[in-house]
C-alpha cells in the first residue's frame, strides 16, 4: 500500500493516508532535513574557501589545510542527519502504515531498504542507493580503528561526496512518498 503525505505549513505536523487510514503525527522531520541541508551547505562552502586556482592558468587547485577540518564536520552532519531524517520518515510512515507494533517489531530488524521495500518502494537503483548511505553511515556512526597497513584504498570515502549523496537520497526519499499526492 502507498502512503500519502501531505506537510502543514506549521512543518511540524504531517498527515499521512494509507488507504482509507489516515493519521496526523507530530515530528522534527522538517528540522532533520533542514540540519543536513544547511551542513551539507557550510561543508561545500568551507571547501571552496580552501581551494584557490593554480597560478598562470595551470589546471587544478592549490587546496589549503584546514586544521579546524570545518569541511569534513560538517560533511559529517549532514551525514548523521540525513540518517536520522531518514529514520524518522520511515517511522512516521511505517507506523501508520504497518501499525505501531508492527512496524517497532521490524524497526531494529531490518535495513533501510527492506523498510522501503515493505512501504511499497521497488525502485531497485533507489534502494541500492539506500545501501550505499546505509553502509557509509554505518561506517561513520560505528567506526572502527584499523592498521593503516591494512588500508584497502578503493573503500576509503570522501566526506563530502558522501554528505552529497546521503542529502540527495533522502530527498530523492521524500519525493517518493509524496509523489502520490
Amino acid at each position: 500500500m502507498r502512503a500519502v503525505c501531505c506537510y502543514d505549513a506549521s512543518k511540524l505536523s504531517y498527515k499521512f493516508k494509507f488507504g482509507n487510514t489516515l493519521a496526523t503525527v507530530f515530528s522534527n522531520l522538517s528540522v532533520y532535513l533542514a540540519v543536513a541541508e544547511e551542513a551539507l551547505a557550510d561543508s561545500h562552502r568551507q571547501f571552496n574557501v580552501a581551494r584557490a586556482p593554480k597560478p598562470d592558468a595551470q589546471p587544478g587547485y592549490i587546496i589549503e589545510y584546514d586544521p579546524q577540518q570545518r569541511s569534513f564536520k560538517n560533511s559529517l552532519i549532514a551525514i548523521a542527519f540525513a540518517g536520522i531524517y531518514l529514520e524518522a520518515l520511515l517511522g512516521v510512515i511505517g507506523n501508520a502504515s504497518l501499525g505501531k507494533e508492527l512496524y517497532n517489531k521490524l524497526d531494529r530488524q531490518t535495513t533501510y531498504e527492506e523498510k522501503l521495500r515493505l512501504l511499497g518502494i521497488a525502485d531497485s537503483q533507489l534502494l541500492n542507493n539506500c545501501k550505499r548511505f546505509r553502509e557509509a553511515r554505518n561506517d561513520l556512526i560505528h567506526e572502527k580503528s584499523i592498521d593503516i597497513s591494512f588500508l584497502n584504498v578503493s573503500k576509503i570515502r570522501m566526506a563530502q561526496e558522501e554528505a552529497e549523496f546521503a542529502v540527495a537520497l533522502i530527498l530523492e526519499v521524500r519525493k517518493k512518498f509524496e509523489a502520490a499526492l
